[in-house]
């Protein structure tokens, strides 16, 4: 069969355009000889690395310092009527979202639709909305799900009003609307495919429906980027100036309420005093972290690699969870981890990956698994790196990503020969 991908040029980052740079690489690495045809999005142009300026270094050194004299800044938020209004703020931010989607995906949609592909691969709703109105007759589009809840939901709630509870934003009316909009593309896709049965699980607590619908599963792969700075882990921990003699457990993400940092930072004023152990902060900016005894905020990271081999342990406390690349990457270095009982991270628990599982995200239960976690000996710390390693070598490679995925093709091929005859 001959397939098209369509997404947002491919870089190494998460989401779908992560998501397909990393099956390119794996299709381009072990899919000689396959029986299907693929295209793919365009690169993304190189993003060069630059220094910020002098000014704006001093300028953030001296946020830092007012925020420990005034606390936070006040962001805008916008008032509670015009988002609770029908057709209101959540429609206009969830409308434009779409289109931008759509013109970021142009690319790859508008080469699918002239191609003779046989079938068009979204991954995102938006994208195959337009390819079910302008496939023709002869042609499948599928849909990849590459968020652990509705869009309406991650967009009016993580973008939105960030410090709503997520139950309440998911029944305000436009996301309401919009979520019936995402199932009904669901269900008139030809294929819905996700990572696992638990990542519907997570969308279907939104709504029902979502786990009415048939779905395959296709389990996800990574190669996380190349070590940058090989050396001892004392060497890597002078480099992020993170202390030397103290166990440290790393969070790596947004600071997205869904993430679940909020909950992380809040679990600190529970841990004992004389509990040994620091957290590493990578992905937020550094001034939006509150200065903390127990936190090193790092800011955004590109050597991740070398960031998890600096640390002792990973942490996953999402809120909702897919199945993470962070995770996967958390794996393939051989780092325990201390995750949210949820979602796609069960589904790492029952790979085999050496994890320490809490049960919400109660501040005095995140504590207790940070403190678990800061007075383990390195004994058992060094056996549950090893099962995420081993993990990560039976099922999470590029290798095994690929063979997943042509084993989807060689299904589908099937069906449509049996189909045609």
């Amino acid at each position: 069969m001959r397939i098209a991908h369509i997404g947002p040029p491919l870089a190494r980052r998460g989401g779908p355009a992560g998501y397909l740079w990393q099956l390119q690489a794996a299709a381009e690495s072990f899919g000689q000889g396959a029986r299907h045809l693929l295209t793919f999005p365009p690169p993304a142009p190189p993003v060069r690395q630059q220094r910020r300026p002098l000014m704006n270094r001093i300028q953030s050194r001296l946020g830092r310092a007012k925020r420990a004299v005034l606390g936070p800044p006040t962001f805008y938020r916008p008032d509670e009527a015009s988002v609770r209004r029908e057709r209101g703020l959540v429609d206009d931010m969830l409308t434009a979202a779409t289109q931008e989607v759509c013109i970021e995906s142009s690319a790859s949609l508008n080469a699918a639709l002239s191609s003779d592909a046989d079938v068009l691969f979204a991954h995102e709703p938006a994208a195959a909305e337009r390819l079910l109105a302008e496939r023709g007759a002869s042609r499948q589009v599928w849909l990849m799900m590459h968020a652990p809840m509705p869009m309406s939901l991650f967009l009016a709630w993580n973008w939105g009003v960030p410090e709503s509870r997520w139950e309440d934003v998911a029944a305000l009316p436009d996301v309401r609307r919009w979520t019936d909009w995402e199932i009904d593309i669901c269900r008139r896709v030809d294929r819905l495919v996700t990572p696992c049965r638990e990542a519907v699980e997570e969308l279907a607590r939104v709504d029902a429906a979502f786990g009415r619908l048939r779905v395959d599963f296709v389990l996800t792969g990574a190669a996380a980027a190349p070590v940058m700075f090989p050396g001892s882990r004392r060497d890597l921990r002078e480099r992020w100036r993170l202390p030397r003699d103290l166990p440290i457990g790393l969070f790596i993400g947004s600071p997205q309420p869904y993430r679940g940092l909020d909950a992380l930072l809040a679990a600190l004023g529970e841990l004992p005093a004389d509990t040994p152990g620091m957290l590493a902060i990578a992905g937020p900016s550094a001034d939006a972290i509150p200065r903390r005894p127990r936190v090193r905020a790092l800011g955004p990271v590109h050597e991740v690699a070398d960031l998890m081999n600096a640390v002792d342990f990973v942490i996953n406390v999402n809120r909702f969870s897919l199945f993470d690349l962070s995770t996967i990457e958390a794996a393939q270095a051989r780092r325990p981890l201390l995750m949210h009982r949820i979602g796609g991270n069960r589904r790492f628990a029952e790979l085999g990956a050496g994890c320490v599982l809490i049960d919400d995200l109660a501040p005095a239960t995140i504590a207790a698994g940070l403190a678990e976690m800061f007075t383990m000996t390195p004994d058992r710390l060094a056996a549950l790196g090893e099962a995420s390693g081993s993990c990560y070598e039976r099922h999470l490679r590029p290798a095994d990503m690929w063979a997943r995925h042509a084993a989807l093709y060689d299904e589908a091929a099937v069906e449509r020969r049996v189909s045609t005859t």
